[in-house]
């Protein structure tokens, strides 16, 4: 059986999502205009002419999406920052950010991983982790490349952060806990055999939540190999904190 994914609390940091959007920002008594360069779930690069906040500033961030009359202001914090004409930041979000999440969801990470509501159902079915496996006589002994299985899960790790923000809708507070995923891979790789997910107290028995993450998880590409059917792990802080980082 694998092992848990590495380190799963500081798993949002490392994707980013490029997207150019226009943007207005307060930050240290002086207002400034400038753009996004790119997105994660838990906060975003930002291209400002004329100011400089530091790290550790409070900012707020009103975003111009496109197809949306009014902006979209968001609360974050200054987490790193680059010098030059036009400073780079990376702001985490902090508060009003749900709507801008909802859209990135329904867009930018939507497009990537489909969106909460669409990927709330899958036709992979649960199973018996106790069951006696099926065995094909003519298989060999191999069993699945472990890295090469856990980075077919870390992928769809922003189809499982949709799941949350579709869970929480309008609610700021984080859920806490951890969820276990196991997947009964299919030797033939791709689409596994069957997808089990276990939600923390007290939201063990939401439904919808815990078939948004047997979707996620069914999603991913996992390898293929000659061998048995066998069961794999995830085990992940359902709702992390955010970390971002520069991007490179």
């Amino acid at each position: 059986m694998l092992q848990p994914l590495p380190d799963p609390s500081n798993r949002r940091s490392s994707e980013r999502f490029e997207m150019r959007m226009p943007v207005q920002a307060d930050a240290g008594g002086r207002s400034c205009t400038g753009a996004s360069t790119n997105f994660s779930s838990g906060g975003a690069c930002i291209e400002l002419e004329g100011a400089q906040p530091a790290i550790g500033d409070a900012i707020t961030v009103r975003f111009a999406v496109p197809g949306l009359p009014e902006q979209i202001e968001v609360d974050a914090e200054v987490r790193w920052t680059t010098p030059g004409e036009q400073p780079k930041l990376g702001i985490q979000f902090r508060a009003g950010h749900q709507r801008l999440l909802a859209l990135l969801v329904a867009g930018v990470i939507g497009a990537a991983s489909s969106t909460a509501s669409a990927a709330a159902t899958t036709t992979v079915p649960t199973f018996d982790p106790a069951a006696d496996s099926v065995m094909d006589m003519d298989s060999g002994g191999e069993r699945p490349d472990q890295q090469r299985v856990l980075e077919a899960f870390s992928k769809r790790y922003d189809a499982i952060d949709a799941c949350v923000v579709d869970s929480r809708g309008k609610s700021e507070k984080q859920m806490g806990g951890e969820a276990r995923v196991a997947v009964l891979l299919n030797p033939k790789g791709a689409t596994p055999l069957g997808v089990n997910a276990d939600l923390p107290e007290p939201i063990i028995k939401d439904r919808r939540l815990r078939e948004c993450l047997r979707a996620a998880a069914a999603n991913a590409e996992y390898p293929s190999y000659d061998g048995p059917p066998i069961v794999v792990e995830f085990n992940f802080e359902l709702d992390p904190g955010f970390e971002e980082v520069p991007a490179e």
